[in-house]
Parts: structure tokens; sequence; C-alpha cells
């Protein structure tokens, strides 16, 4: 009878509520389940607030569903009933087995953290559990039956009243903290309850950002990804440089940068001809702090002598003592040839007589040209076989916990902090700037440059159909040249409402000076270097793992190969990421030999079964385990 009652009270309530209470214009936009999830509360709270506490004391050996409905009664927000379930499913049975889960655990199984540090709370303060879980004992009802009876109220109440009942005078925002990990965890009677804590239909003025140290990780406990001792930096630095090296170092980046007469190549880009200065400011330091050769002594010339094909004997010099000293890994010395080869044909160019024009592959009459290649040519067939250095375990993300992460950044996306109070413009600016550099990778898996570069009008448009897409001229992606123009890399709708408020509002809360979307907290553009430190650093936050961009790549190919995709699916998704489809294959795939071939045992395992089936008919069981002739 009470259960009933608390049913009736809170319609009630809510007519009341939706006659006085003028809609605001804020929250016409919020989802009917999230005001049904507010009759919830209500519900719970008039259940509560009706009886004298006599309940019983919260102990660690309280059932796991008793003290998740406490918890939720303490908060005055609904049960989640699928996380419930999932905690007993896994045999966490008992208050004090919850309250000592590990938060990655707890996220995986459902559980808001939120609600899993009240059960600590009250396990802590026996006196708070009791004054906050009774309800009237003189009734005979239940907190089961009280709940029971809130959710026939809410389902009845029409999707108008029960978005009437939200006012600005109640912090509704307070309903929609925790639960973002649980959408999808349950079935329809969830549904309300994953509403009630998601908070991606609010305003951003109106979301709170949860905390940010949430998930546990310690920089103190930062995994290394490799084994190699941390050695000495050796590379030359640009303090260092003479006026004349510095000079010829500048001459080198317009030599590969800027279209002349005369030139055999087309230009490459910025970012790719200075990671090539990287690598001769590490071969001009080895130079210096190995070989003894004086500051005012360096130059391109002095690592490449000669022409011919002894000027490569310092580049491979270096090249063995990278391995042995530096156990550096075989890409990173394909990428240190590579370096040697562009200044090589900086130093040389004049010598060169080859005519691509006329079929000649460009610089080809170099002997240092010839013999670079070769080297280069090793070192790919090399790669294709050698391990990897890094730990890749410390590293990777499965694509499903890269979209997970994805999830957890929008949360954060809120110009409230966990504590309701204000957060800086410029704090809410970068979470937004984060979460969209993320998101945009989950629809765009491309390099990073694509990221670094987006500027509003040019890259990132508009098209007739109001989507945001990004368009690639063959300038502006790596395999340009190749590929052409790239078909629009078209951005999913559910990141247009925090893109489009970064554009509006909050970017210009960062200071940019200059026209790109995104921007470093100095207000320059991203770099490379600051974009890679962003997103790993974000990773270990909130993953554990020190993700890169480039390896988020790698994850969805190797998602989607490994979940049964068709070639002409993984063809068009080779085409979209810009690369070949022997790319995707060789490359990007990161199973394992044994993940690779398990189509083929069970393609063997069903074949025999089939035969076994037919053969052994007579006297099988029907499921290709009879005992036949073959026998």
């Amino acid at each position: 009878m009470i259960a009933r009652g608390i049913a009736t009270s809170c319609q009630a309530a809510c007519s009341s509520l939706s006659a006085a209470t003028p809609r605001p214009a804020a929250r016409q936009a919020v989802r009917r389940p999230l005001a049904v999830a507010v009759c919830w509360r209500r519900a719970l709270n008039l259940a509560a607030s009706a009886a004298p506490s006599s309940a019983t004391q919260l102990t660690p050996d309280t059932g796991v569903a008793a003290a998740v409905h406490a918890a939720c009664e303490r908060l005055g927000k609904p049960v989640p009933d699928a996380a419930v379930q999932a905690l007993l499913d896994n045999w966490y049975t008992t208050a004090g087995e919850l309250a000592a889960l590990p938060d990655e655990t707890a996220r995986s199984l459902g559980l808001p953290l939120r609600l899993k540090a009240v059960v600590g709370e009250l396990l802590s303060q026996p006196e708070a559990a009791a004054e906050s879980s009774g309800l009237q004992a003189g009734g005979g009802s239940s907190a089961e039956e009280a709940l029971a009876a809130a959710r026939g109220s809410s389902d009845a109440s029409s999707g108008d009243e029960a978005e009437e009942v939200l006012s600005d005078s109640e912090t509704d925002s307070e309903l929609v903290e925790e639960l973002a990990a649980m959408r999808g965890s349950g079935g329809e009677a969830d549904a309300a309850a994953a509403a009630a804590w998601d908070q991606a239909d609010l305003p951003i003025e109106e979301r709170r950002c949860p905390a940010f140290r949430r998930a546990g990780f310690k920089s103190a406990d930062l995994p290394r990804v490799t084994k190699r001792p941390v050695a000495r930096k050796y590379a030359l630095s640009e303090s260092e440089f003479t006026p004349a090296l510095r000079a010829e170092m500048e001459a080198l980046h317009r030599f590969l940068t800027v279209r002349f007469f005369g030139a055999q190549q087309d230009p490459i880009t910025d970012g790719t001809a200075r990671k090539y200065a990287d690598h001769i400011r590490g071969m001009l330091g080895w130079l210096h702090r190995e070989r003894g050769v004086a500051l005012d002594q360096l130059s391109l010339t002095a690592l490449l002598p000669s022409s011919g094909r002894e000027g490569v004997s310092l580049v491979f010099d270096y090249l063995l003592w990278l391995s042995t000293e530096r156990d550096v890994s075989v890409r990173t010395e394909g990428l240190v040839i590579r370096a040697a080869g562009a200044a090589a044909k900086f130093l040389y160019h004049s010598e060169s007589k080859a005519n691509p024009g006329r079929g000649e592959r460009a610089y080809s009459d170099l002997e240092v040209i010839k013999e670079l290649r070769a080297m280069s040519n090793a070192n790919k067939r090399q790669e294709k076989v050698a391990p990897r250095v890094a730990d890749e375990e410390a590293k990777w993300l499965s694509w499903p916990e890269f979209l997970r992460l994805c999830g957890e950044l929008r949360r954060e996306c809120g110009a409230l902090g966990h504590n309701g109070k204000k957060r800086s413009d410029a704090a809410v600016a970068y979470s937004l700037q984060r979460y969209l550099i993320f998101a945009i990778f989950s629809c765009v898996p491309d390099r990073q440059r694509t990221l670094r570069e987006l500027e509003v009008g040019r890259t990132l448009v508009k098209d007739r159909e109001g989507r945001w897409v990004i368009r690639h001229g063959p300038q502006d992606y790596k395999t340009g040249r190749a590929y052409g123009e790239r078909p629009p890399l078209t951005l999913s709708p559910h990141i247009y409402p925090e893109l489009e408020a970064f554009m509006d509002k909050w970017r210009a809360a960062l200071q940019p000076r200059h026209n790109l979307l995104f921007t470093q907290q100095n207000g320059e553009p991203l770099t490379d270097k600051s974009l890679y430190k962003l997103f790993w650093t974000t990773c270990y936050r909130l993953m554990g793992k020190k993700c890169n961009p480039h390896l988020v790549r790698d994850s969805v190919v190797t998602y989607l190969r490994g979940s049964g995709a068709s070639e002409r699916e993984l063809e068009a998704l080779a085409l979209y990421m810009g690369h070949s489809i022997e790319m995707q294959r060789g490359t990007y795939d990161r199973r394992t030999k044994q993940q690779k071939v398990e189509p083929a045992v069970e393609l063997l395992a069903s074949l025999n079964a089939r035969a076994l089936g037919v053969s052994g008919s007579g006297s099988g069981n029907g499921n290709g385990n009879g005992s036949g002739s073959e026998r």
C-alpha cells in the first residue's frame, strides 16, 4: 500500500510542478528518459522522507544489491539494475567486495564510480548508512517495492508531463554524472536509469566534468614501452649550430619543401622535412660527441663527404652505432637512411644529370644515392620480419577501448567541475579540444597531420547536406601524389554539438594566433610532438596505456580484419585512410599469426565435422561426431 501511495504521490508531484513551473528554453532539448528519471528520483525521495530511520546497518557482508540500493537512495538516483546483475554474474556479492573493486573493473561492469565511492562511505560511516537507507517499518514495504512503484509511476507519466518537471531551481545535472559507461548495458528496464546519468544532451554550460584523475593511473606508475636503458641525449641542439651550419640547414629545408626550376622531385611536406632535420641533427651530434669533430667543423659535407659510393661510410658507421649502442628499431634506421638521402640530394644536386622527364629515376646517376637506396631496400626487407622494439601491450588500445575513451573525454566537456563550481573558459576549451581530437580520429582514423592542419573553410567544411567533412587535395596528405584528391572524410553527427560549440564560443578562450582549428596552450599551432604528447598522456590518464595517434589506424584495421569484414569493405577502408590494401594488410594489421590463422583452424574443424557427419551417418550422433568408416 505504501509503495502504491508513493507512486500516486509522485504522479501528483509531477503534475503540480508541471503546472507551476514554466519550461525553461535551455531544457527543451532534453530527452524524455532523463525527465522520467527525475520522477524516479522523486519517488525514492518521497519514500525516504515518509519513513522513520529504522534501517539495517550496512556492513562489509551486506548483499551487493542492498548496498547499491542504499547508495542510490542516499544519492537520490535510480538503481542501475544492469550493473547489479553484472556484479552478481562476476561473483561480487557483498558490499565489501564492491567497495574494493578497482575503478577500471567497476567501469567495465557499468558501475558508476560515484556510486562505488558512496558504498565505501556508508561502510565507513554506519550511522550515515542507517540514516539514508531506511523505509517505514510500520508499512511493511521494502525498498524494492518502492522502486517498483516508482518505475510504474514514471512509465505511466506522459512525455510532456515528465519534461515539464525540469526546472532551473533543480540541479538536474547532478543526476547525470557517472553512468556514461553503462549506456546500452541493460534492457529497457535500465534505459531511464542510464539516461539519468548521461548529460550528453545538456548544454555544455550545464554539464559537470568528472574528476580528471578518476581512473587512478599515476605518472609515477608510467610503464616503459621499451626495455633498453635510458641513454643520454646526443643529437646536436640548434643552439649549438654555427651560423654557417644554420644557414646550410635552412637551405636544405627550402630545397626539400619549395618547388624550383631544375628540381628532379616534387617537394615534400614541411613536417617530413623537419623529421629529416631531426635525424640529421642526430648524425651531426654523433660526429661531434662520438667522433670528436669540432662544432665549427660540422656540416652536411662532413657527414656525406663525396657523391661517390664511399660517401655513405659515415652514415653506415652511425647506423651500426645506433643498432649496438642505442638499440633502435629497424624502422628508425630506415628514417635515418631517408634523411641522409635527402641531404645527399641537396649537396650533390648540381652534379646529377638524370632527367626524370625522360623516364630516368631522380638522381640515379649519383653513386651515393644508389648506395643509400640499396641500404633502404635492405632495411625495408628487414623491417617486414623484425620484431617490434616497443612493448605493444603497454601502448595498445583495441578499437572498442578507444571508443570508450572517446566517451570518457566527452563527459569532460562540461563548464562545471565535479563539485559544481564553474571552470575557467580556457579549461573548458581544452577539454573540448581534447575530446574533438579523439572523436575526429574515431570518425577519420587518419595521420595526425590531418588533425594539426584542420582549418575551417579550407580543409574542414560543411557540404550541401549540412555535414561536416574534411576535404583534402593532393597536397594536403602524405600519399596525395599517389592517390590524388581524396573522397570527403565525413565526421559523425554526434560530435557536431561539441564541434560547433568549440568553433563558435570556446576556441577563442585559448587565444590562438592562427586560423587552424586546434592550438597549443601558448597560442601556436599544434606540432607533431605536442599532439603526440597530448594524445599519449590522455590515453594513459584514463586507460593506463601510452597509445599514440598512429596506433589508432592500426587499431581500426586490426579490429575490422579480425571481425570478418569483406575484402570490398577493407579495400574501401584503405582508400578512405589513404593507403594501399597491401599496406593495410602488411603494416596496419597488428593481429598475431595465431589470430590470423584462427579462421583456417575453424574452417578445417567445420569441414572435418561435416565430413565425419556424412560418412558416419549410420552410427553417428548427427553432430559430426559419429563413428564412421574413416575411424
